[in-house]
This record gives structure tokens, C-alpha cells and sequence, in this order.
């Protein structure tokens, strides 16, 4: 009974231990989570109404400032115009690419981010997806939430909350340096 009772207990802990094994196992961020973009801008780096993020990523041999915001967001908003200004600056060397998540965080609708890249001038890719799990894909926990992607679509960081344009000039160097070495 006693010999039962101890081979129960061990088959319990093996399994226990299994599953924490494969939660462990999960991707990072930005390894997965492949998207649509359904663009709200006309942009010279597409001619397309959608793009798919990750042939873009495979296209396209520049590191990627990927941005998830909210059009009710305030933060989002905040930080608008000091990725326009980055863009600006480095987008030869940087592929800036915004997603508006609004309508799944509950901040927003896609006609409130439509108004706001016009409000603020966006030029850079910018657009709203049609997938869900893009909140679960990306692990999106706040709003607006940015990644620093090398070349080849792995995140070399992650900046939650709104970036200073300072903060932001010196990730996008960063990103630019590392993405070189």
C-alpha cells in the first residue's frame, strides 16, 4: 500500500514536472506571430493595401522598429510624433512598422486610428490587423508597446510604455549598431 502510494506520488511529480518543461519551451516574442497588416496609409515602402509581416521581414534586409499601440491610449498618442521624427531620421536604416491593436485592448476602433495617423502626419507603415492573437503571439501586456527586431525577425528588445524621443533615438542606434556586429 505504502510502495503504491510513493509510485503515485512520482508519477504525479514526473508529470508535474512535464508540463513545466513544455511552458518553458515557449518562443520568445516575436519569433512567432506571423500577421496581416491592413494599411492605413499610402507609403512608399509598399504599393500594397496589406502586407504580411513576416514576408516583409524576409524581404526587406533592414532591422524593423515594430510598434503595437492603441488609439485611446494616451501614451500611444504621446509618442506619435517622436517615431514620425525617428522615422524620418533613420528609416533608411530602419523599417518602422505601427500596429493598431485598439479594438482588442479595448482602447479605440480602427476608424479612431485611422483619424489619428492623419492627425499626426504618420508616414511610416502603419495599419491595424484582422488577427487576434496578435496580443498573445507578441505577449502584449500594455499599451503602446514597441520591439526592436534585427534583420532576420528576432527581437533584440522591447520597450513597454511610452519612449521618450531621446530613449527612442538611442534604441534605434542601438538596434542599428547591433544589427551591423
Amino acid at each position: 500500500m505504502n510502495r503504491s502510494r510513493i509510485t503515485t506520488h512520482v508519477i504525479l511529480l514526473l508529470v508535474a514536472a512535464t508540463m513545466l518543461a513544455a511552458c518553458s519551451k515557449d518562443e520568445e516574442p516575436g519569433t512567432k506571430g506571423n500577421f496581416v497588416l491592413n494599411l492605413y496609409v499610402e507609403t512608399s515602402e509598399t504599393s500594397e493595401t496589406s502586407i504580411d509581416f513576416d514576408e516583409l521581414v524576409a524581404n526587406d534586409n533592414r532591422p524593423i522598429l515594430l510598434n503595437f499601440w492603441a488609439g485611446a491610449c494616451p501614451p500611444c498618442r504621446a509618442e506619435m510624433p517622436a517615431l514620425e521624427k525617428a522615422w524620418k531620421e533613420h528609416g533608411d536604416e530602419v523599417l518602422f512598422i505601427g500596429v493598431d491593436v485598439g479594438p482588442y485592448v479595448g482602447l479605440g476602433s480602427y476608424i479612431q486610428g485611422r483619424a489619428i495617423i492623419d492627425e499626426f502626419g504618420i508616414t511610416y507603415i502603419t495599419g491595424n490587423t484582422f488577427n487576434r492573437s496578435v496580443i498573445t503571439d507578441w505577449q502584449l501586456s500594455s499599451m503602446p508597446s514597441t520591439f526592436f527586431l534585427k534583420d532576420d525577425g528576432k527581437v533584440y528588445d522591447i520597450v513597454v510604455g511610452a519612449i521618450s524621443s531621446s530613449r527612442l533615438n538611442q534604441k534605434v542606434l542601438e538596434l542599428i549598431e547591433a544589427n551591423d556586429g
